[in-house]
């Protein structure tokens, strides 16, 4: 993976991912928690469970309007907040709207995703390894699909109208041509950017006998389609997901 488009879509991780050592890097050489920092930074970023994706980024408004940055909260100056926006928006003026972004399509609810998160966290943190378990938690209820580094310009409309989009156009299919449609979906504000965190139900789970599941998810800015190769996606003798 270009050096470049990791440090701009994960940030401190891939402060970590260089200061790491070569030798027994991979997460699949060595069990949890005996991981170096590249590692970690590796199996979020880029893995099974983990997928870059550059998206070209539609910026348009109904009857086929172009969209203007002055459309964007916080993009324009206010009188009495130099360089701000009144609503707390997206940051100082800006000229332009970026045309691509780089983002990491991910699992967030898979084991080994959890397990390099409270590795990371736990050293960030410098609490040692014996904090690490109550850093993973409790599985969760329902599979979490992330859609990670997305540039908040995209939610200048408000958080809840990128939920209720992307729930109403998202979905998981199987090989076998089964859907499965989200529960809920949650924006994270993460800076300059924000995660879009899709919940769909695991009632009736996925399996290494579906092979494949696609991810789509139409946000009208842009449209996602990845697909995730079951086989690959065993951890621990699981399917992890």
């Amino acid at each position: 993976m270009n050096t470049v488009r990791l440090r701009c879509i994960l940030g401190c991780w891939a402060v970590l991912a260089t200061a790491a050592v070569a030798s027994g890097a991979d997460w699949k050489d060595k069990p949890f928690p005996n991981w170096n920092d590249d590692a970690v930074v590796r199996l979020v970023s880029d893995s099974p469970w983990a997928h870059v994706k550059s998206v070209n980024l539609m910026w348009v408004k109904p009857g086929d309007r172009p969209f203007s940055y002055k459309d964007v909260p916080g993009n324009t100056p206010n009188g009495t907040i130099k360089g701000g926006s009144p609503v707390g928006g997206i940051g100082v003026p800006r000229s332009s709207l970026p045309a691509k972004a780089d983002i990491i399509i991910r699992w967030a609810s898979a084991l080994p995703i959890r397990h390099a998160t409270a590795l990371y966290k736990a050293r960030q943190q410098k609490q040692g390894e014996a904090k690490i378990n109550a850093l993973i938690g409790a599985p969760p209820q329902d599979y979490v699909l992330e859609i990670y580094g997305v540039p908040a310009e995209v939610a200048h409309l408000g958080a809840g109208v990128v939920e209720v989009e992307t729930e109403r156009t998202s979905f998981l299919r199987t090989r076998s041509g089964r859907i499965i449609k989200p529960t809920k979906v949650e924006v994270v504000p993460q800076g300059l950017t924000i995660a879009i965190q899709i919940h769909f139900p695991n009632s009736a789970p996925i399996e290494l006998k579906d092979e494949e599941v696609e991810c789509v998810s139409d946000l009208q800015i842009f449209v996602i389609h990845e697909k995730f190769r079951l086989s690959q996606m065993v951890y621990q003798n699981h399917l992890e997901l």
